[in-house]
């Protein structure tokens, strides 16, 4: 069900419409399910995406604190002490830089999955804000119709 159909199908919510009251209610049932699913689905993008780039930053914190920093401390110490060759540094050295590199390319991806969770977020609040206004407008088309019943 398109925007337009919607559109159409409330301009005709009113008390000259020739539509019966079931298909007005099938109508408000149908763009109200379709609000909440998407409602439901910007909800659990949004959600998603901000624990991927929580995991992302945790998963850096982690390796650099308990993997990188220590290895790399041990490897100043003994090279410092001499019980280390040349080569065998160098080899160490850039296997921590490669380290440093992955961790640099998880931030990257931890700040698209944030920067995507917050425009995610901003469209839930619209969508959700639309959806309201939408079942407000239908519980006011629903009590005018009942007040011009019991006229």
């Amino acid at each position: 069900m398109t925007d337009d159909e919607i559109g159409k199908g409330l301009l005709n919510l009113n008390p000259d419409a020739r539509r019966s009251e079931v298909d007005e209610r099938q109508l408000a049932r149908k763009i109200l399910q379709r609000d909440r699913r998407r409602v439901w689905l910007l909800a659990g993008v949004a959600v998603l995406l901000w624990l991927v780039a929580a995991a992302c930053v945790f998963f850096v914190v982690y390796v650099a604190i308990f993997h990188l920093y220590p290895k790399q401390h041990k490897l100043m110490r003994d090279h410092a002490m001499g019980n280390l060759p040349a080569q065998q540094v160098i080899e160490i050295q850039s296997l921590h830089f490669r380290v440093v590199e992955i961790c640099t390319l998880v931030i990257a991806a931890a700040l698209v999955a944030a920067t995507l969770a917050a425009v995610f977020t901003v469209l839930l609040v619209l969508v959700s804000r639309q959806a309201t206004m939408r079942q407000i407008n239908m519980s006011l088309v629903q009590l005018f119709k009942e007040l011009q019943q019991r006229k």
